[in-house]
């Protein structure tokens, strides 16, 4: 067969299948156009002096878009092959060669592929445009135009590269299937329907043992640290009891029905119930397919949003005043006065007026770990395998100065505080000798702090001595245990109009450096807190569309070939004399169960998840569970609509294939 025959047949084909090749065309070319926008930011000059924290983020999406981008494109590929076997048999048995066809084969997916790299490459450089100022918004970076984002031939080059070796992959099986099946096999393949699937005990106890102990996990698990060890195993045995419980525990449903004879014998249920035992093992593997797919959108928004929204907050936990000057040197009741004077002195470089400063405070404190066994704190020591704590003291005065509150103690009170709700179940706190009376106070522990902590506020220098006393810290090289070192620093504002803050942020910086002192700045604060979870959110959004992308892509090619299989029953219904309306009816049932069951799995799963990944989130300064739960239940009310419009426009493309 000569080549121009060939790309008669090819183009023939295209027109004639373009109900399954135009979304196959614009869902692998949207996430080429992923892909290239990830890789031009990749290799954006202006990204990569601004933002220090971001390309390894993005190196990350790179991967998470080429992997997907793989597995969509063999899913969808699947789909295609398997409607155009009868097709491929009819050449067969007109005389055409394998050969030949793998020809027709070559120019058609070759034209495939060309448009979608068409669509990524054009579609990638505008889109990009946006998401670049996009990101910037995120990162909170007006700074940036569109001229900062330049056309880029790398990010070309490596969507090129990817579309060709998918193109390759793909044709290589494409190549396989043909060579391996005769003409009669293939009419087989396209015509073969399931079976009656049978109860599947195994593994619907198998299910639900699994689900049961993922489940258990997430609502059991306490404490950062231990979320996250045991988060992904969780996640791993959802992930495999959802798969196991579609295939049996929905065939166990449908059964049960079936054995209701007064539900059963109903026109409508009879019909329906019986015609999803008949195909329900193949749906059962898409269904779960699609809910966790849809967990994965409710989860990675629900979790960056978060982030991003507590970011103004972290920041005031970390700086609650404009700047912050702090010293190593060890402070004591003897120099504490000395050491006061130089810190005040260096926040005055740069003032030409002798009170520039206000709402000004020095804090002194130190930090340590302790293990906790009942209501008494311990010396951490690595021979213990108990829960280690991080503890933050802080002394009474600064405290007050800080909150604007005029709190006292006395010598056996202490206030607390903890990032974990739960850790402050304790009325008393035994520290060495000591039993202190503890007072609650609002969480004042930065939220950078990921790990468990506690904050003590101490009367004085003398309290606060005598608990890092007890709670000694080891010396790494010397395996000794020493008593922590209190450290002061000096937090302030500047008045209004005293002096240019460009000259003074540089005085300052210099005048630090040169006498070893730690200089930062709300301002710069928040320009790395939006950078890396900005970063993190523009991420997260980019992994929902793809987890979006993918449920659309399953949803309409599941569509289609239930649309192809179920169009030659509902004719022979209509040829038996059932009337339309009832046809219909059958049709909507089993369209309604297929949209609500993968859409009410993943709120379940998303809402069994919400305690562990709440725990999770406090790795990035989000300590409340309402925090999250309110973003989590925005996200699904979105999704909703969202999943609706999703369903609706698939819905159209099964229906008018079936009547």
């Amino acid at each position: 067969m000569k080549w121009g025959m060939a790309f008669g047949f090819a183009k023939r084909n295209l027109h004639a299948n373009r109900l399954l090749e135009i979304p196959f065309v614009l869902s692998i070319g949207i996430m080429f156009l992923l892909f290239n926008i990830m890789v031009s930011l990749l290799s954006n000059h202006y990204v990569l002096t601004r933002h220090a924290d971001l390309p390894s983020v993005i190196q990350f999406g790179v991967v998470m878009v080429a992997i997907f981008t793989f597995i969509f494109v063999m899913y969808a590929n699947g789909f295609l092959i398997k409607r155009r076997n009868k097709e491929f048999a009819l050449y067969g048995i007109l005389g055409l060669e394998k050969k030949h066809i793998r020809k027709i084969l070559f120019i058609e997916y070759f034209v495939l592929f060309i448009c979608a790299l068409i669509i990524g490459v054009i579609g990638g450089y505008i889109f990009g445009k946006v998401t670049f100022i996009a990101l910037n918004y995120l990162l909170k970076d007006t700074a940036g135009s569109l001229m900062d984002y330049p056309f880029s031939m790398k990010s070309c080059v490596s969507t090129a590269v990817l579309a060709f070796v998918l193109f390759v992959i793909t044709l290589i099986r494409n190549n396989i299937k043909i060579y391996l099946a005769t003409p009669v096999q293939l009419l087989g393949n396209q015509h073969k329907g399931e079976g009656e699937p049978k109860n599947r005990y195994l593994f619907l106890l198998l299910g639900f043992i699994l689900l049961g102990a993922g489940y258990a996990i997430a609502l059991t698990v306490q404490g950062i640290l231990s979320s996250l060890v045991y988060f992904f195993s969780a996640a791993l045995l959802v992930l495999f009891g959802t798969y196991l419980l579609y295939i049996s525990f929905s065939i166990f449903i449908l059964k049960l029905q079936r054995r209701n004879e007064k539900f059963y014998y109903k026109p409508t249920h009879f019909l329906s119930v019986s015609g999803l035992l008949y195909r329900m093992k193949a749906n059962a593997v898409s269904l779960a397919s699609v809910s966790i797919l849809s967990t994965g959108v409710l989860i990675t928004l629900s979790v960056t949003a978060a982030i991003y929204s507590t970011i103004q907050k972290t920041v005031d936990y970390v700086m609650p005043r404009e700047y912050l000057l702090s010293s190593d040197e060890s402070v004591t009741t003897e120099n504490k006065d000395e050491i006061e004077h130089i810190l005040y002195t260096a926040a005055n470089q740069g003032l030409e007026v002798s009170n520039g400063l206000e709402d000004d405070y020095v804090s002194y404190g130190y930090e340590t770990a302790a293990n906790r066994v009942g209501d008494e704190l311990t010396v951490l020591k690595s021979e213990q395998a108990l829960k280690p704590y991080f503890m933050i003291v802080r002394d009474l005065a600064s405290y007050n100065k800080r909150t604007h509150q005029q709190i006292e103690l006395k010598d056996n009170e202490i206030l607390m505080c903890t990032n974990q709700k739960n850790l402050l179940d304790l009325d008393q706190v035994k520290i060495g000798d000591i039993t202190y009376t503890i007072h609650k106070v609002p969480n004042f522990i930065p939220s950078t702090y990921a790990v468990e902590s506690y904050g003590i506020i101490a009367k004085d220098f003398t309290v606060m001595k005598k608990i890092g006393e007890v709670l000694q810290m080891k010396n790494i090289d010397t395996g000794e245990y020493y008593t922590p070192n209190i450290t002061a620093n000096l937090n302030w504002n500047l008045k209004s109009n005293v002096v240019d803050k460009t000259k003074y942020f540089a005085t300052q910086s210099t005048y630090a450096k040169e006498h070893s002192f730690d200089f930062e700045t709300r301002e710069a604060t928040i320009k790395k807190a939006y950078e890396l979870n900005g970063g993190f959110l523009f991420l997260g959004i980019l992994i929902g569309i793809i987890f979006i992308v993918g449920t659309v892509l399953i949803t309409y090619y599941k569509q289609i070939n239930e649309g192809y299989e179920d169009r030659d029953k509902f004719q022979i219904m209509k040829k038996v004399g059932l009337p339309d309306q009832l046809i219909h009816q059958t049709s909507n049932s089993q369209v309604l169960w297929l949209f609500l069951a993968p859409l009410a799995v993943a709120t379940l799963h998303s809402l069994v998840a919400s305690k562990i990944v709440s725990q999770l989130l406090g790795l990035f300064a989000v300590n409340s569970y309402m925090e999250y739960a309110q973003m989590l239940f925005a996200v699904i009310g979105i999704f909703f609509i969202v999943y609706f419009v999703i369903f609706r426009l698939t819905s159209r493309a099964y229906y008018r294939i079936v009547h």
